[in-house]
């Protein structure tokens, strides 16, 4: 790690040694609205697609829309991430009550209405790519009902955090002597002036009501976060009522690049 220097509130500076140890860098993700090539990292808009490719289709017969993609040469350098390739997310833009925004949340690695694509090199020739995605247009899809109504651009900086208290494993490193987590007055101010939720890679997920992992062992196995989705005002973004969306990896199917088991769930207030 760097010469990161964690600011730690005085109510918190007792207990700093437990809290650094859990220290991670992530990659913090800013939107903006400014225009975008298809091989460009996005959320939102046109996809990109070799010719040849074909789009993800959800269980419907549908197409899906791209709800994000990461091109990794635009990225820093995150230790386990992929250095180039494109990744991406699609959702199902027809849901209905047991699948909305295209997450099955009984089995949360069910890609039948999303889908998670790894493209190992990318093409920058725009015309070895689809451009003409009027089939899209066709659909008369609401993007009004989108999480991602409109495309936005993306900004990446490496940054460090603390384990957030959203996630599992915050009860789980401090130890007994201490008990943070008991102590509700302090779990505020952590809260208030540590916790890091917002749209990022890697490091630790934010959720607005509990962490699914926590109650099923079979999904703590998911410890890399892919990809966090928040609510953002400025760009219109959202999923349900201030909701947040997050997609998780095995570290081993992640250095595999196989993307085909990739635990999805969201949730809202």
């Amino acid at each position: 790690m760097t010469n990161f220097k964690l600011k730690i509130p005085k109510e918190l500076e007792k207990y700093r040694a437990d809290i650094e140890k859990t220290v991670v860098p992530y990659i913090k993700i800013e939107t903006l609205k400014a225009e975008t090539k298809l091989y460009n990292s996005k959320y939102g808009g046109y996809p990109y697609l070799p010719i040849g490719a074909e789009h993800p289709l959800d269980l419907y017969g549908n197409p899906m829309l791209l709800l994000a993609q990461i091109n990794y040469e635009e990225i820093p350098h995150l230790d386990d991430m992929p250095t180039k390739g494109m990744l991406q997310f699609f959702i199902t833009a027809t849901s209905d009550k047991d699948d909305i925004y295209g997450a099955d949340l009984d089995n949360p690695t069910n890609q039948e209405n999303f889908r998670v694509v790894y493209h190992k090199e990318v093409v920058t020739d725009e015309s070895k790519l689809v451009t003409d995605f009027s089939y899209l247009e066709a659909m008369n899809y609401d993007y009004g009902l989108f999480p991602v109504p409109e495309e936005r651009s993306l900004e990446f900086t490496l940054d460090y955090e603390p384990v957030s208290t959203a996630d599992y494993r915050f009860e789980y490193v401090f130890d007994e002597e201490s008990d943070l987590s008991d102590d509700y007055d302090l779990i505020d101010v952590y809260v208030d002036e540590l916790d890091v939720d917002g749209h990022k890679i890697g490091g630790y997920a934010y959720f607005t009501q509990d962490d699914p992992r926590g109650y099923n062992n079979d999904l703590k196995e998911y410890e890399v976060l892919l990809l966090q989705i928040d609510t953002d005002g400025e760009a219109e973004i959202m999923f349900g009522d201030s909701g947040i969306a997050n997609f998780f990896i095995k570290p081993a199917d992640l250095k595999d690049l196989n993307f085909k088991n990739v635990m999805y769930t969201w949730d809202c207030c």
